[in-house]
């Protein structure tokens, strides 16, 4: 169970399923998330011989955020 609210009964019991990467209201059946998860990483080389890593955030709220983080 979850803290969040189904937008389309109102009803707060939904199955966040991990492995799938989705989550599902357990009242009305409607999907509230998809493809939560990504299972792919793309690497990047800089000037200096560094590399960073690039990706997305995808909030449930489906705003998008980009992340670069250098290592």
């Amino acid at each position: 169970m979850s803290s969040r609210v189904c937008k389309t009964c109102g009803c707060s019991d939904i199955d966040v399923d991990q492995a799938r990467g989705s989550a599902v209201c357990m009242n009305c059946g409607s999907v509230l998330e998809d493809n939560i998860i990504v299972s792919e990483v793309q690497f990047v080389e800089n000037s200096g011989g560094g590399s960073s890593a690039i990706g997305q955030f995808v909030s449930a709220d489906a705003k998008l955020t980009y992340i670069v983080e250098s290592k």
